[in-house]
């Protein structure tokens, strides 16, 4: 295999691709970055960790079509390392590579090219999404779902598709995150993704913002394609849990105010909120707005007044901050609207829009005493 192309083409698909290399020591093959070149004049770089693979294209001079398996990360770091000059990258029959650029010239030992897995690409229900609705969407969902290896359904987002459509949702039992996306589909299907996975085809398709990301999903796989990259995983098997039976039709103790304003104020007030000790809200009408306030015998105390509007009943309402903040965060537009029912039901985060729903657990705040 020979081949020569752009120092930053190259530099850059590396790294793209290097997200798929196995982080596990035990088989060699799977800390390679598979390169095929075509006398097309395509070089198509695949990784995988046989949970989730990576593919890329790009454009180089082919003068000799073959393939080799070369240490992803040593063969990244090198590349990126050189100047600004063209690539040329050539491979003999005793696996050995050459890579040269302008003065430099170094030889690397590849791997076995036998070794690396063969990869099966998903053949089943596909949907075709707006690059930029889908990487916001994945950032809205993949927050909530949990770090926890102990329940491993719940470290994924869920995926239905149909065909108006598709829902992604995501839980850690303290929090719920739905998100609706209309799209057309083919027809139906229901997955678990993992996180990482849905996240890496988030970030593909956040740097593509005129693209379609074209999702496919089987019984075992699903596929993500964003121009010429292409990441595949394995889903999670398991039954997830039933969130739509979590979703209240809506609580009529409403605030709405500007998003920002009240993010930045729970971040400040969160500040004294350690060893989760939770910050309260306290709505009340009659003075038109909520407060603010948390506490801790270690370090202190901190309240905020914020004026806004607020319909209901008076009452205090707790949450742990960070999750509170999250939803606050990924929620879009200028305003947000959050509804409570009472200190035991869990609080509703929304933006500007319906399509997006965050659901945050309270924390139950002792009796008063007397």
């Amino acid at each position: 295999m020979k081949f020569r192309c752009d120092r930053d083409a190259l530099s850059g698909a590396l790294q793209t691709v290097q997200r798929g290399v196995s982080t596990r020591p035990g088989i060699p093959a799977l800390t390679g970055v598979l390169m095929d070149a075509s006398e097309g004049g395509q070089l198509t770089l695949t990784t995988t960790d046989l949970e989730v693979s990576v593919q890329l294209a790009i454009d180089v001079q082919v003068q000799e079509a073959g393939r080799a398996l070369a240490p992803a990360r040593l063969f990244g770091d090198i590349v990126k390392s050189l100047s600004e000059a063209p690539v040329e990258v050539e491979t003999d029959e005793r696996s050995q590579a050459w890579i040269r650029s302008s003065a430099y010239e170094s030889s690397l030992r590849l791997l076995p090219a036998e070794d690396f897995p063969a990869l099966k690409l998903p053949s089943g229900t596909s949907i075709k999404i707006e690059a930029t609705r889908f990487a916001e969407a994945v950032s809205q969902v993949g927050r909530a779902a949990s770090k926890d290896e102990a329940r491993p359904i719940l470290t994924g987002v869920l995926l239905e598709i149909n065909r108006e459509g598709i829902t992604m949702a995501a839980t850690d039992s303290y929090r719920l995150a739905v998100r609706e996306l209309t799209a057309t589909a083919g027809g139906e299907a229901k997955a678990v993704v993992p996180e990482r996975a849905l996240s890496e085809a988030g970030r593909a398709a956040s740097s593509d913002e005129k693209a379609e990301v074209e999702l496919t999903l089987d019984e075992s796989q699903v596929s993500f394609s964003v121009g010429r990259l292409r990441l595949t995983s394995r889903l999670i098997e398991g039954e997830f849990p039933n969130f739509r039976q979590l979703l209240p039709d809506g609580y009529s103790n409403r605030l709405t105010m500007p998003r920002q304003q009240l993010m930045e104020a729970v971040r400040r007030v969160g500040l004294l909120a350690r060893d989760n000790t939770p910050v309260k809200l306290e709505f009340n009408p009659a003075l038109g707005g909520v407060v603010l306030s948390s506490s801790s015998p270690d370090l202190g105390q901190a309240h905020e007044a914020i004026e806004a509007h607020y319909e209901g009943d008076e009452l205090t309402v707790a949450f742990n901050p960070n999750y509170l903040a999250d939803g606050l965060a990924a929620a879009t537009g200028d305003n947000v609207r959050v509804e409570v029912r009472d200190g035991l039901k869990p609080g509703v985060v929304k933006g500007d829009n319906d399509e997006f729903t965050y659901l945050v657990m309270p924390v139950r705040l002792p009796a008063p005493v007397g």
